[in-house]
């Protein structure tokens, strides 16, 4: 020991180096091949989880959207139209709710390729896709599709099955949904056939590793028809059923046949179907026996070198593996831009440079990821802005034509000019942002068009605090809606002596819009329905409340003042610097 004290720290460090390894060799060498089989194992089980969930949640995301479409479809108006005969129970227009329908059916075909076709059954008539031959043999209340709905008493997605609604005896996945209508109504469903093949194509398309992914339902069956032996004979066995229900993990292993198996799989979210993925175990492990010669090898070369030259490889070691540890404590930090830099090719080297790929990587995903949240957001922006009332239109046109009927050619004329100008202030160009000045520009052609249609029943006036507020960003058609609202149910029953008026106001740091008008005012059950509820007569104003939300988040303040016979008063106050979206 006192030799060993009296040597230098580089020959302490070799014999400390030396004797380690050969520690290592000693206690490790009988262990390697099972410790190596089980990293190598669960890995395989990592990597193939990460994928089996990613898969779930591309399906989830899938059958979400077809959610999403099937809702979009139920609030068009003709699906309105024909739900209003069939709570009045009037088939009379049953070929023409047909033919309005079969435009919406081919959007939500369109916007989804995954759909094979839409049934819609009522009690005045079933409602399907023109270019669909319809299987008239078979009643959708002889179906068990109508059995399981009618059980459930709720949406359900159904497992692939043979199509009994249309020709062809296509292999189909079904969502069945009842209406969503302002009136309870009962005895109508929606049928949403998926192809079997391009649902099944779907989950399988992100399977990696060679293992196949596939669904599972709730008691352990597959959900569509599968061909791969070994899927069907784990089916069979039971051994699926049992794990899914006992197993509170994402992961298990079982035996068929005297094989091992390895099991992942991950639960939907919108659904009670299960992601799942099978893998022989002895094709994971089929390297191992490479791996337990090239252990001895290395070990042995590691050893060997290490004798000679520990010093020089320790110090050439420790130069790298120096700076790689000081880029990662820079991304440790947050500092995403920090990159390794090394002028050898060796494997720590390369461990750096794939360090520097990876985040590159992870910085790229963080803008699409970014990107992805955007397209989103200003997707469901231009959804919601994109509501106008057609009576208003109807309206206008009508007054255009008998003005010209009584030779009333100049104020005629005004009115188009004014209907022009609306258009194109409100498209305004594609562009979700405008300016104040062009927002106040359209509600006073909007206003100036109303008053040609209801000559004499009210006046407007609009004030401007600020001038320089006109030149503030504001989304397009926030006023509209709210003199829309003044005029059709403010002055309803008023034949003269309406009054609007629109205020514009500096706030400091905030600035506000006002529209309020002598109307017959409103109860507050009234008040609630028109402004803070989805309704039929506040669907404008409610989008417009949503709007605001998604353009200024939390920032965005919206108030109203209203009492019967006292008018009503709308209130926006907005920041001038704060949660915007650039579109």
């Amino acid at each position: 020991m006192g030799v060993f004290r009296k040597q230098s720290f580089r020959s302490k460090l070799k014999t400390a180096f030396l004797a380690v390894i050969l520690l290592s060799v000693l206690m490790t060498g009988g262990l390697s091949y099972s410790i190596s089989a089980a990293i190598l194992e669960k890995n395989a089980l990592k990597l193939t989880q990460d994928t089996v969930v990613k898969s779930a949640q591309i399906v989830d995301e899938k059958l979400n959207k077809l959610m999403l479409i099937m809702m979009t479809f139920m609030i068009s108006q003709p699906f309105h139209d024909m739900m209003k005969d069939v709570v009045a129970g009037d088939s009379s227009r049953y070929y023409t709710h047909l033919n309005d329908l079969d435009n919406v059916f081919s959007q939500a075909r369109i916007a989804e390729p995954l759909i094979q076709s839409i049934f819609v059954s009522t009690p005045v008539g079933d409602f399907y896709p023109l270019s669909m031959n319809r299987n008239r043999l078979t009643a959708f209340q002889d179906t068990f599709l109508y059995e399981r709905i009618e059980q459930e008493k709720k949406n359900l997605w159904v497992e692939g099955h043979e199509d009994m609604l249309f020709s062809g005896k296509d292999r189909v996945l079904s969502l069945i949904l009842e209406p969503i209508f302002d009136t309870p109504v009962s005895g109508v469903y929606i049928v949403v056939n998926i192809r079997e093949d391009g649902f099944r194509k779907l989950v399988r398309g992100d399977s990696g590793g060679g293992a196949e992914s596939f669904l599972l339902n709730a008691e352990g069956l597959p959900v569509y028809s599968v061909k791969d032996p070994l899927i069907k004979k784990a089916v069979e066995s039971g051994h699926l059923t049992e794990m899914l229900e006992r197993s509170t993990a994402d992961h298990d292993s079982f035996e068929i046949g005297g094989e091992s198996y390895l099991l992942n799989y991950a639960h939907l979210g919108i659904t009670d179907w299960t992601m799942t993925t099978i893998q022989s175990k002895a094709a994971v492990l089929k390297d191992m026996i490479y791996v337990k010669w090239m252990l001895v090898f290395v070990v042995l070369a590691v050893f060997t070198v290490t004798l000679f030259i520990s010093g020089a490889f320790t110090r050439y070691l420790l130069g790298p593996l120096q700076g790689l540890m000081k880029v990662m404590k820079k991304v440790e930090s947050n500092d995403l831009s920090a990159r390794f830099e090394s002028g050898s090719g060796d494997e720590l080297a390369q461990v750096g440079f794939r360090f520097n790929r990876m985040l590159e990587q992870i910085v790229l995903l963080i803008q699409e990821v970014t990107e992805a949240e955007e397209n989103k957001r200003a997707a469901e922006i231009k959804a919601l802005s994109a509501q106008m009332d057609p009576h208003f239109l109807y309206n206008t046109l009508n007054t255009i034509y008998w003005k010209l009927n009584l030779k009333q050619v100049e104020p005629s004329q005004k009115m188009v000019l004014a209907l022009s100008r609306l258009f194109q202030l409100g498209l305004n160009k594609g562009q979700e942002i405008t300016t104040l000045s062009k927002e106040l520009e359209h509600v006073r052609q909007y206003l100036e068009l109303q008053s040609s249609c209801y000559e004499g029943q009210f006046s407007y006036e609009i004030d401007i605090g600020e001038p320089a507020l006109t030149a503030l960003p504001i989304p397009r058609i926030i006023l509209q809606p709210l003199v829309e609202n003044s005029i059709l149910h403010g002055f309803q029953d008023m034949e003269s002596g309406g009054r609007i008026g629109i205020a514009v106001r500096d706030e400091g740091e905030r600035w506000s819009l006002e529209v309020r008008d002598n109307g017959s005012g409103m109860e507050e059950d009234e008040l609630r329905a028109l402004f803070w509820r989805e309704s039929e007569k506040g669907y404008a104003v409610y989008n417009l409340i949503r709007r605001l939300q998604l353009y200024y988040g939390g920032s965005a303040e919206f108030h109203v003042e209203s009492a019967p016979g006292r008018g009503t008063a709308v209130i926006i106050s907005l920041p001038k610097k704060g949660e915007q979206i650039d579109v």
